[in-house]
């Protein structure tokens, strides 16, 4: 099985290819919302998660 691939890239010109590999500096949006910023997962998230699961056990034995 052929792994590596070396023809993909020969249309592109030399020019294209190294914008494509271009680094980009990138910075984080500090002034972004924070949208239900939960920090951990609790008792109460297990517990709902096992009564859900259990939900659908039982759901699926009716139909």
């Amino acid at each position: 099985m052929k792994t590596q691939n070396t023809t993909f890239f020969q249309n592109l010109g030399k020019s294209q290819l190294e914008n494509l590999v271009k680094e980009v500096k990138e910075t984080v949006a500090t002034t972004a919302p924070k949208v239900n910023h939960k920090t951990a997962f609790g008792v109460v998230d297990l517990w709902n998660l096992e009564r859900a699961r259990k939900n659908r056990i039982v759901r699926r034995h009716f139909a």
